[in-house]
């Protein structure tokens, strides 16, 4: 895989998609608007038209920038030492692309590739801390999301070590719910193949838990929608010991089985690419 050099300025007015995506970022200033509005006019917007790079794994960080999904999705990834592309994760609008290697310019631990073209807002770290100085509650938003960072990149090393893939995904599920604000119905924003490289699985192995999720009453599936039938089932599968018993996802057998694949593979054909 080439990384072409095609990160351009634009110098069009997106102050409301900015604003939009910060809220959306640090939900604690939505409504502070003075510090929305500092924040608004803090760095430059940046465009990449579709499967360009952002930044190369491996390169530094050399201005200490933080970047901002303004808008469209960005795959972050690593080149495989055959030369395809392993994505583990998709950045959408609203989300900080990378907020941990500005500090000490630090290397970039994957690249980011344009799954759509995107805008997107690049900050100074240091200007960032400076503006902080007369807004406290952007240090505190700005601490928050190094932590959720740090405490994210835990969790997913242990799943991996530790959890089984329809444990990981019950999480992931549990996750998402909490981040939109506990909705019972979760829009999925990613593509199935895209969903299956965060969780480190394969897109097969995704459709088949969705579908064994749902013959258990998990959840519900309706094109590229998800409802959460029983949460406290899906928490509890990840509970640690001495928390009360995990429940057994028993695989439904023979004709029963059939019927719920069927059933389940309408309604989950939505979210193939």
């Amino acid at each position: 895989m080439t990384f072409p050099n095609a990160l351009m300025r634009s110098p069009m007015d997106r102050a409301m998609p900015l604003k939009q995506a910060l809220q959306l970022a640090w939900p604690s200033l939505a409504h502070d608007e003075e510090a929305l509005r500092a924040l608004s006019r803090l760095g430059r917007s940046r465009r990449l038209g579709l499967q360009e790079v952002l930044f190369p794994q491996g390169s530094l960080n050399q201005d200490g920038s933080l970047w901002l999904l303004v808008k469209g999705r960005l795959g972050m990834g690593k080149q495989a030492a055959q030369g395809g592309w392993r994505q583990s994760r998709v950045v959408q609008a609203g989300q900080w692309v990378d907020i941990a290697s500005a500090w000490g310019r630090q290397a970039y631990p994957e690249s980011g590739l344009a799954l759509t073209p995107v805008l997107l807002q690049e900050v100074s770290g240091d200007a960032l801390l400076e503006l902080g100085r007369q807004h406290p509650m952007i240090l505190q938003a700005l601490v928050k999301s190094l932590a959720e960072v740090a405490c994210q990149a835990l969790e997913a090393k242990q799943a991996l070590s530790t959890q089984s893939f329809p444990n990981r995904l019950a999480d992931w599920l549990l996750h998402e719910q909490k981040r939109l604000g506990d909705p019972e119905t979760l829009g999925l924003g990613l593509l199935k193949q895209e969903l299956a490289a965060q969780l480190d699985a394969t897109p097969e192995t995704l459709s088949r838990t969705l579908r064994l999720f749902q013959a258990q009453g998990l959840i519900a599936m309706q094109g590229r929608k998800i409802r959460l039938l029983d949460p406290a089932r899906l928490a509890r599968m990840n509970a640690p010991a001495g928390l009360g018993p995990r429940p057994r996802l028993a695989v439904p057998r023979a004709a029963s089985a059939r019927q719920a694949v069927h059933t389940g593979a309408a309604q989950h054909r939505a979210i193939t690419p």
